[in-house]
């Protein structure tokens, strides 16, 4: 198992200037998985290692209890949670054994902020080019996209709260990107 508890990112330089609605996620499990969904064996194993069917509809997040899935491309998807992505690559290689399948933990690859408030779907339309309007997206929906011209997934958690996955390079001109958006919607601004 990986110690993250030790991880300092770019962004936690200027994460004490982020106002409120914007936050840095502890570090967590993230790999890549790639796999032909319509293969029963591959969904099959899958399913018996994370408790959960991979989402196979275009931008969707399937959501365990350990672990959640979010749809990247019809034959892969990025699985975040857990403590020990390493674990779970090595289960999910076992089972897996003999399929045409690519694993990676990606832990490393990847800060997560969390985005929340009423003006959470405001900031994210002013940052990218996706409607993110609640009437097109929604709680379990994801996308990849730029915020701000750099590569992220949005992931929206609940009606007000967004996860936006940022390479580890560029995520603290990413988060004060954020930041800087997210002042307009002070209260008394």
């Amino acid at each position: 198992m990986v110690d993250t508890a030790f991880w300092v990112t770019p962004a936690a330089a200027i994460s004490s200037t982020f106002p409120e609605g914007l936050r840095e996620l502890a570090p967590t499990g993230q790999v890549n998985l790639r796999g032909k969904a319509a293969e029963a064996a591959f969904t099959g194993g899958v399913k018996s290692v994370l408790g959960l069917d991979l989402p196979t509809e275009p931008n969707k997040v399937a959501t365990g209890k350990d672990w959640k899935a979010l749809w990247l491309s019809p034959d892969e998807w990025l699985i975040v949670g857990g403590n020990d992505a390493g674990e779970l690559v090595v289960t999910l290689e076992e089972k897996l054994a003999g399929q045409h399948v690519a694993i990676n933990d990606l832990s490393a690859n990847r800060t997560i902020f969390a985005l929340e408030g009423p003006h959470s779907h405001k900031v994210l339309m002013k940052s990218s080019e996706v409607d993110f309007h609640p009437r097109v997206f929604a709680p379990g929906d994801c996308v990849q996209t730029l915020i701000a011209k750099s590569q992220a997934i949005v992931e929206q958690v609940d009606p007000e709260t967004f996860h936006i996955y940022v390479r580890a390079s560029f995520n603290r001109y990413v988060g004060g990107w954020l930041a800087r958006a997210l002042e307009e919607y002070k209260p008394g601004t």
